[in-house]
């Protein structure tokens, strides 16, 4: 019993010293380097002798995350695990490849680039809308080498965002599909045309739609289930697929889709739906409600 007294006591002190330490320092704003890709950082602690972090490594940390003056996130003296997969420049991942195990560091970045870029939520939060920076203090306790299963799936979606374009002109041919796609690479088939009220971003609007994969496997439909969607056009509820393409609608419309991942899921495993996979998608104005 005492020895883990004594174990939960150290971890106490460990954990109490990483919060007190980064705290005193970075309240200050004062040295801070900035990495070729504008990375802001600073450490703390550097363990020099110990193993670094590379990509695609699973991390288990102490993090914080906050604005200059209120909390986001704390883990306390929980550590979380993750996998380390940069993104772009400048982002977290960037950061945390610095590190090594031992190391706590304070990284600081835009709340676009963690929320939108990293995060992938479609807007920021109300709470961080008005901050130019979001602060990072990070110590690094762990490193795993990224399983064979992980690297495998990851390899696939690899593959899978490779070919992707290849894929949705080869359908494109083979539908005989002669409409052009719009800036954001979605195809817009009307099959007919909607003589009712207009659909508009921030109107409410009733929607009847039949999901499919290439191959034609249907992953979800309204017809189905005889219950329409509801949802406020323009305010992200649903795939940025639709927001752009309901918008061209009108009551009694209806359209075929052929939506890009970057319209759709994305890198996100979505049930049945691998990441970077293009879908077909009918839908049908049903009613602009509001």
């Amino acid at each position: 019993m005492n020895r883990i007294m004594n174990t939960r006591f150290v971890f106490f002190v460990v954990v109490v010293t990483f919060i007190f330490t980064i705290f005193s320092g970075c309240k200050r704003g004062d040295g801070f380097k900035e990495s070729s890709s504008g990375l802001k950082y600073k450490f703390h602690l550097q363990n020099k002798d110990s193993v670094q972090v590379v990509a695609f490594d699973i991390v288990n940390v102490l993090m914080n995350y906050r604005t200059k003056d209120t909390m986001l996130f704390q883990s306390g003296m929980n550590p979380i695990s993750f996998q380390v997969n940069p993104k772009e420049n400048g982002d977290l991942p960037e950061g945390i490849m610095m590190m090594r195990i031992g190391d706590s560091a304070t990284f600081v970045m835009s709340p676009e680039k963690f929320f939108i870029s990293m995060m992938n939520y479609r807007e920021l939060p109300a709470i961080v809308k008005d901050q130019k920076e979001i602060y990072f203090d990070i110590k690094l306790l762990k490193i795993y080498p990224e399983p064979p299963v992980m690297k495998a799936e990851r390899m696939d979606a690899v593959n899978r965002k490779s070919v992707e374009g290849e894929l949705i002109e080869k359908y494109v041919m083979e539908k005989n599909i002669t409409a052009k796609p719009t800036a954001s690479g979605l195809y817009f088939v009307e099959i007919i045309q909607g003589s009712g009220k207009k659909a508009e971003a921030g109107k409410r609007v009733k929607v009847h739609f039949k999901g499919s994969l290439f191959d034609g496997k249907v992953f979800d439909s309204s017809y189905e289930r005889n219950r329409p969607v509801v949802f406020t056009l323009g305010q992200g509820e649903m795939i940025p697929a639709w927001d752009e393409a309901i918008a061209m609608m009108a009551e009694g419309g209806k359209a075929l889709l052929i939506v890009p991942s970057a319209l759709g899921y994305g890198a996100e495993q979505r049930n049945n739906i691998k990441p970077f996979t293009p879908l077909v998608f009918e839908v049908e104005l049903i009613e602009v409600v509001n």
